[in-house]
């Protein structure tokens, strides 16, 4: 098995992957009538941030998803350090051939 081959295997068994990160905050509901954001609690909620076009972006997680999304966080930082491994092993190589 070749390195590229051996590199694409990598990768395919960690999809999906996501960049980013994800944070409980406190939001109210909007509804006059709660109680609990009447008392000043508010309800839990998660939120995905991430950066596009270098402007910070954030949507709203469902809690079904969350574990999901915290595993495809997981993923992605598990490949940007394979891809700085990569880049480490493309140096150390061409310091060799000199």
């Amino acid at each position: 098995m070749t390195d590229k081959e051996k590199w694409v295997e990598k990768i395919t068994k960690l999809f999906p992957a996501a960049k980013g990160s994800v944070r409980e905050v406190k939001k109210g509901c909007g509804y006059a009538s709660c109680k609990r954001c009447a008392s000043g609690e508010k309800h839990q909620a998660y939120l995905f941030t991430y950066y596009q076009n270098g402007k910070q972006k954030s949507h709203h997680v469902p809690k079904p998803k969350l574990a999901a999304i915290q595993q495809a966080l997981e993923n992605g930082r598990e490949i940007e350090r394979l891809m700085v491994e990569q880049a480490l092993t493309l140096i150390k190589t061409d310091r060799k051939k000199k």
